[in-house]
């Protein structure tokens, strides 16, 4: 078993989301937009730690995407990475339902296509029956 270390920094929007908060139930960006400055390659991971999901339906998914765009308004923005989590019924690559105590992680590289970005968002995509997650979420870089 491999142990993996991240570094942690409260730079704003790097703290996606904190471990504590409120279940979420609709779509919506999560936390303040990641701003590096400039458009900048970056490799990064976010680190996404579940602390519970609800998955009694059979039919509830949460699509997290690592999102870069050059416009704070997220106008230009691309997908950087894309994790699927719920019921393994309704997630073609999953085997397990996701439960507390996850986690993933997330990695990405803040380019596409030739076009480097500037702001870094995380963004939840809810669906299913009455969908519930509560889950804390930083970005950071993976120290080996």
């Amino acid at each position: 078993m491999s142990s993996k270390t991240f570094a942690i920094d409260a730079a704003p929007g790097l703290i996606k989301r904190a471990l504590g908060l409120a279940a979420l139930t609709a779509d919506a960006y999560v936390g303040s937009q990641h701003d590096q400055g400039d458009a900048a390659i970056t490799d990064l991971v976010c680190v996404v730690d579940i602390e519970s999901c609800k998955v009694s339906a059979g039919d509830e998914t949460y699509t997290l995407r690592l999102v870069g765009s050059n416009s704070a308004d997220r106008s230009d923005a691309q997908i950087l990475d894309t994790l699927e989590l719920g019921d393994a019924g309704t997630i073609p690559v999953a085997t397990v339902d996701t439960v507390p105590g996850d986690r993933f992680v997330m990695r990405a590289r803040t380019e596409r296509q030739d076009t480097s970005f500037r702001y870094i968002d995380l963004h939840l995509d809810v669906a299913g029956t009455s969908p519930s997650i509560g889950f804390g979420a930083f970005l950071s870089k993976e120290i080996v």
